[in-house]
């Protein structure tokens, strides 16, 4: 039993939920620097630096995602208003009205030093009071793009039961992902299904097949007595 709980055990962490892992790393308490240390205390050195650099390879794909996304933005923005600028201003002529335009799309700071300097930059220490939703509504000016990408990723729901369960009365299925047993009633539940199994033995049976507890009936109680003695 021990080795099949295991092999479900590894057969879930087996995907690792990097959304998880990437709202960490947005966690300024923590960033990447956690999730080396992490992955060398669960796994070998070599497997810890291959699944980093898997990791770090969808941070920064995802983070030019989101640089040309807010790129976009900033441009139908820039455009718009320089655009109403020049159609209004009577103090500069059209041409360097267009150019300090172009500046304006043009100035913007490269791509990788934001998350660069995120990275580089020193970790913020362990307060109980810290407000991780403060600290980027604080630091957005400085960190725009990862502020975008903390705005979308903390705020993941930590619960994959969907929010419909709780209305509903057709009971909840338990299935690999969504149970737990306490130790106590893990062991009532195997010597549960071995006093069953051996009160329905069958000795012609081969030893090496498996009974299916679901479909074992119950043994009966007999009363051997006449004063309620079972």
């Amino acid at each position: 039993m021990g080795d099949a709980m295991m092999d479900k055990f590894d057969k879930y962490w087996d995907e690792p939920n990097n959304v998880m892992v990437l709202a960490t790393i947005l966690d300024p308490r923590y960033k990447m620097r956690y999730i080396e240390w992490d992955y060398h205390q669960m796994y070998a050195v070599g497997k810890a630096n291959t699944e980093k650099n898997i990791v770090r390879g969808e941070l920064d794909t995802l983070y030019e995602k989101f640089v040309a996304k807010n790129k976009q933005a900033e441009e139908r923005a820039s455009g718009s208003s320089a655009k109403n600028n020049c159609n209004t201003s009577t103090s500069m002529p059209l041409m360097d009205c267009e150019f300090q335009s172009f500046l304006s799309a043009t100035s913007s700071t490269p791509s990788k030093s934001e998350l660069r300097n995120y990275l580089d930059d020193l970790n913020e220490a362990m307060d109980p009071m810290f407000n991780l939703h403060y600290w980027w509504r604080v630091n957005a000016p400085r960190y725009p793009v990862l502020a975008m990408m903390a705005k979308r990723f903390l705020t993941v729901l930590a619960t994959s039961v969907s929010s419909e369960s709780t209305f509903s009365t057709g009971g909840r299925v338990l299935d690999d992902y969504r149970n737990s047993l306490k130790p106590e009633m893990a062991e009532a539940l195997v010597c549960g299904a071995s006093y069953i199994k051996g009160s329905h033995k069958d000795f012609n049976r081969d030893e090496d097949e498996e009974d299916d507890v679901e479909n074992i009936k119950l043994p009966k109680i007999v009363d051997v007595g006449g004063d309620n003695n079972w």
